[in-house]
């Protein structure tokens, strides 16, 4: 991928996390009013840089946003918040686990995919008592992930992803 090609995709992704925030905020405003939109857009901020700063080889900004969603997860259920992580958060785990997977050596990208899946799993589980598991939350996050686990395990197989 050449420097004007990642910069392109990162203006759209960047656009599209400032859009989805800006939505997200009022959605939740609106239902739940109050402040509690602001927990949902600084979990997607920081998320959404992270997807921003990924790279080839990166593994800190996987990391670091495999562990902000799963933080938020638990601290919307204690703290009884709109469910996490939320769809910005969501779409930008989405774009650090595909790369992840895509680019980072074997082990490393196993253990990206199956941080991805824990958080998934962290969603249904606090929807569980309430809904069933199945929510809107619940259903994009598993969607975007599983999305995520696909294209990026076959751009790795095609030779599209890995850096050598």
């Amino acid at each position: 991928m050449n420097t004007t090609h990642r910069t392109t995709t990162n203006a759209i992704l960047g656009l599209v996390f400032v859009t989805g925030l800006g939505l997200t905020a009022y959605l939740i405003a609106v239902s739940w009013g109050g402040l509690y939109w602001l927990f949902d857009c600084l979990v997607g901020a920081v998320a959404g840089v992270l997807a921003l700063l990924r790279g080839p080889r990166r593994t800190w900004p996987v990391a670091g946003g495999l562990a902000v969603a799963a933080v938020a997860v638990v601290v919307a259920r204690v703290a009884d918040l709109p469910q996490e992580p939320g769809p910005v958060t969501g779409l930008a785990l989405a774009v650090l686990v595909g790369s992840g997977i895509r680019t980072l050596p074997g082990p490393r990208a196993a253990a990206v995919a199956a941080g991805g899946f824990t958080v998934v799993v962290g969603t249904w589980l606090t929807a569980l008592p309430d809904a069933v598991g199945f929510t809107v939350v619940t259903i994009v996050n598993t969607v975007t992930w599983l999305v995520a686990v696909v294209l990026g395990t076959s751009l790795r197989v095609t030779g599209r992803g890995l850096v050598t």
